[in-house]
């Protein structure tokens, strides 16, 4: 059995989360506010950017002839999920894997990359020695994320 003959992946629009984290990157944290620290990752919903994103993204799918696919996988995160209903895309229903998703971050997951230096100075240094298999507190390494991962092609590979 063989892999599905076209595979198309498409990335959420901008996040909450990818917001929070650019405006945190370039000195102002204050979108790292106590209600948006105390959602897991993957409540954060699109941004208006990202939601233009994603219907940008359907837009140029429809105009390449890629507007009808069959099987269509999303994330269980809310804006992978707005994205795909975003996208405007003929097909069968979408089928939410719990699989894929990005890296767990674990403790690291809200607060901006200074405040993860700040609280686990130890495991930081970690990550800079072997950035492949650090995990971060309560977190994935990438490998993990890759073994992961292996499952949902594993899947695409038996069933597509």
């Amino acid at each position: 059995m063989t892999m599905p003959i076209d595979l198309v992946l498409v990335r959420h629009g901008q996040s909450e989360q990818n917001l929070a984290s650019h405006f945190a990157k370039n000195g102002d944290p204050s979108l790292y506010t106590e209600d948006f620290r105390r959602r897991h990752g993957g409540q954060h919903r699109l941004t208006t950017k990202g939601r233009s994103q994603a219907e940008a993204a359907g837009k140029w799918l429809r105009e390449n002839g890629l507007s009808y696919f069959d099987r269509r996988y999303v994330s269980a995160y809310t804006r992978a999920m707005e994205t795909a209903g975003l996208l405007n895309l003929d097909g069968p229903d979408w089928m939410a894997d719990p699989l894929l998703r990005e890296r767990e971050w674990g403790d690291f997951d809200n607060i901006p990359h200074d405040e993860r230096v700040v609280k686990s100075e130890e495991s930081m240094a970690m990550r800079d020695t072997d950035p492949f298999f650090w995990i971060p507190p309560n977190g994935e390494s990438v490998a993990q994320l890759t073994v992961r991962l292996r499952s949902v092609l594993d899947t695409l590979h038996r069933e597509c």
